[in-house]
């Protein structure tokens, strides 16, 4: 094989890697957006317990308490920089933190959390972020 031949044929095929590359970045991209290769959103695993923890149920889950009660509690624990903070009312610097991934979390917990759960002390919110493990 000569040496031009040689060279024409790593050339080709650098060129078929770097086209494949780019080819698995863009398919990867859209994969975490959530787009399937045809444009519609990725349906649901078949069993979302399996790849997915769900807080355990508990009152500290539930947000249906009155706003009177609400004034009662000191704590909001809520989307922090990608994870999750616990902030006392009229703070913008949380008191606690937790590095979650939360965008890895089920829907239902991502609406909660962006809604803020209200808790009544700080050891209750504690009780909240260990939900969230």
């Amino acid at each position: 094989m000569t040496y031009r031949r040689y060279k024409t044929l790593t050339i080709i095929l650098l060129i078929v890697t770097v086209i494949a590359l780019l080819l698995s970045a863009v398919m990867l991209t859209l994969r975490r957006s959530g787009l399937a290769v045809s444009g519609e959103p990725e349906s649901p695993p078949e069993n979302p317990a399996t790849v997915y923890y769900t807080p355990k149920p508990a009152p500290s889950q539930e947000n249906s308490e009155t706003e009177e009660s609400k004034a009662e509690d000191k704590f909001l624990v809520t989307i922090y920089r990608g994870g999750i903070g616990v902030f006392q009312p009229g703070k913008s610097v949380p008191v606690l933190t937790k590095h979650t991934e939360v965008y890895l979390l089920p829907e239902e917990d991502i609406k909660l959390l962006r809604d803020g759960i209200w808790a009544r002390d700080l050891s209750h919110a504690k009780e909240i972020l260990e939900d969230f493990d």
